[in-house]
């Protein structure tokens, strides 16, 4: 996806408001969405990035990392993980890694670990989860 999914607002980004549209797009981005029920922004980097800092200037293709997912619909959050999990897997082989900069957050860790992620690692101002 090359534009913001209709029906929703980049503004509306719960975990990562501070990225903006244009660097959601940039190389080794992308934006997928569930219809306008739920956003999943990814980026390819060859790291484990601890910090938004570190996830902007970090380039690859084996680790997938989700630097957001939100939903405007309950379920949805957990839907999409779902459907990009599988899909990655066979439509992109070369990405061997699953990961997540997510915020130190119950709710973050709640998700995750109920989606099936394990905790990698918890940094100063993030937790890293993995998805296999």
């Amino acid at each position: 996806m090359d534009m913001w999914p209709d029906g929703t607002k980049c503004e509306d980004d719960p975990v990562r408001p501070e990225i903006g549209e244009r660097e959601r797009f940039l190389y080794g981005r992308e934006v997928y969405a569930l219809y306008h029920y739920a956003i999943c922004c990814v980026a390819y980097c060859d790291d484990v990035p601890k910090t938004v800092n570190q996830l902007k200037t970090m380039a690859g293709l084996d680790i997938a990392i989700f630097y957001t997912v939100w939903s405007y619909k309950k379920g949805s959050g957990s839907e999409i993980l779902n459907i990009l999990l599988p899909y990655f897997k066979e439509k992109k082989p070369w990405v061997k890694r699953f990961v997540t900069l997510s915020p130190k957050t119950q709710m973050a860790h709640n998700f995750h670990i109920k989606n099936g992620a394990f905790e990698l690692r918890r940094n100063k101002m993030s937790v890293n989860y993995e998805y296999l």
